[in-house]
């Protein structure tokens, strides 16, 4: 039996005994799928616009919340912080480098190894 989380326990009984969700029904413990995301969709609209420079902003400044930590990470150095807002804002108006892997307009998971998180993303 398949044991992803490392629990001891396979993973049919996780699902089972509700130790664990599986809500595509796929079999597999979501903690153990990667969510999928587009870079820089910062608010999860399934859009990349100015509104996404506004959420990183207001989640840095006013405590706005995000859903995703990857799709916000907009230059991918594994940190939220008022550079992935610029990096939003440069690409969109200033010809800057486009959104890094797995990119604005293409769904994927995140290719780079680090702490952030992709708790929820309902655009893919």
């Amino acid at each position: 039996e398949v044991d992803c989380n490392g629990n001891q326990i396979p993973d049919s009984c996780d699902i089972a005994d509700g130790t664990a969700t599986d809500n595509n029904g796929n079999g597999v413990p979501d903690i153990c799928e990667e969510t999928l995301f587009r870079r820089g969709d910062v608010n999860t609209d399934g859009l990349f616009n100015i509104a996404d420079a506004v959420a990183v902003l207001d989640f840095l400044f006013t405590g706005g919340t995000i859903s995703c930590d990857d799709s916000a990470d907009s230059n991918d150095d594994g940190t939220v912080n008022i550079a992935d807002g610029i990096s939003v804002l440069g690409t969109l108006f200033n010809g800057g480098a486009p959104m890094p892997a797995p990119g604005s307009n293409n769904c994927g998971p995140d290719p780079t190894d680090d702490t952030l998180e992709c708790d929820s993303y309902n655009s893919c």
